[in-house]
């Protein structure tokens, strides 16, 4: 469920004074969008009752959103249950507890930083997240942060842009002609996984729907086949040992790892830091893979798989008009 979100976090403390336990912890999380909280008056989804409201429309992207004159108040939410105290200022979540040692802190940070933001999304309008996770435990202040990430910079100039921009529009006529559908479609998904990663509240956040499309790419250039995929990808010059570690193993996770299947599995952190290594350096590997395709289709020395009928087949056919049949009664 959280595969792909459970990143190695740590305790940023003041001059790395050690916490004692058991102790008193108070943890804060504060959450975004603030408008849904009461805080801040930017266009949302969430309208006040009873105010007047001024709906904003972008028809270049296609949302919609409304701000209220009077703004929503910020709210103030109290409870507590099994001895956790719990309380919603504005877009601030407070808790305090008593932790008998340092896994049941670990425990509660993981519950109000990952659960509570998909409790409150069934409830209100926007889907919420956790811009930061603080707290102390005794007298001990700390912030819960990622322990590492890897993140790579393009080093560049002027003139190497304007030539990647008069490099990419040159092949606007290669990519869309209806021969090179499959390549086209590989590019959007690739696009697709990297919008995802930039979407993201963290890098992490949308790993698994990556995951999803970078396999795309494989299954509509070659198809689901792992042999095939070892097969086709040796026309590149990629050796079986680069094939094998590069490209399968998102293969392997689409279908094994809480990506293209619901999975509740847990993971030691061991094995969860390997699959985190690989996949902070995929998407190069992919990208440099499109590359080879677009030059060689470009230059003739490779055609890809060729359709000549771009129309859904009988079975998708029956199954969206039946279902067009029924919303329509509906």
């Amino acid at each position: 469920m959280l595969t792909y979100q459970l990143q190695k976090r740590y305790y940023v403390k003041e001059n790395g004074m050690d916490f004692s336990f058991p102790n008193t912890v108070e943890v804060e999380i504060e959450l975004e969008p603030k408008e849904m909280f009461g805080v801040g008056n930017k266009p949302s989804k969430t309208a006040v009752h009873c105010s007047e409201a001024e709906v904003i429309f972008d028809a270049n992207t296609g949302k919609c959103r409304i701000r209220s004159n009077p703004s929503l108040e910020p709210i103030n939410a109290i409870l507590e249950v099994d001895g956790l105290q719990l309380e919603m200022i504005g877009n601030k979540l407070y808790a305090k507890a008593t932790c008998e040692n340092h896994k049941i802190l670990d425990d509660l940070l993981v519950a109000l930083h990952y659960i509570v933001p998909i409790l409150i999304n069934i409830e209100f309008a926007e889907p919420p997240i956790v811009k930061l996770t603080r707290g102390k435990v005794g007298d001990i202040p700390f912030q819960w942060e990622l322990r590492n990430t890897l993140h790579q910079f393009y080093i560049t100039t002027k003139e190497i842009q304007e030539q990647r921009v008069i490099g990419s529009l040159n092949r606007l006529i290669t990519i869309s002609d209806l021969s090179n559908r499959r390549l086209a479609a590989a590019l959007y998904h690739f696009y697709v996984a990297r919008r995802l990663e930039e979407a993201g509240n963290s890098p992490y956040e949308f790993m698994s729907e990556i995951i999803l499309n970078l396999y795309k790419i494989l299954e509509i250039l070659i198809g689901p086949s792992r042999d095939k995929v070892r097969d086709e990808l040796s026309k590149f010059g990629y050796s079986k040992d680069e094939i094998d570690f590069k490209f399968i193993p998102i293969m392997l996770l689409r279908n094994e790892f809480d990506v293209g299947h619901v999975s509740i599995a847990l993971f030691t952190q061991t094995q969860l830091d390997t699959l985190y290594s690989y996949l902070e350096k995929t998407q190069n590997d992919f990208r440099d893979l499109l590359k080879i395709i677009i030059n060689k289709v470009e230059d003739g020395s490779y055609s890809l798989k060729n359709d000549s009928d771009l129309k859904p087949d009988e079975d998708k056919l029956r199954t969206i008009n039946r279902w067009f049949s029924l919303t329509s009664c509906g």
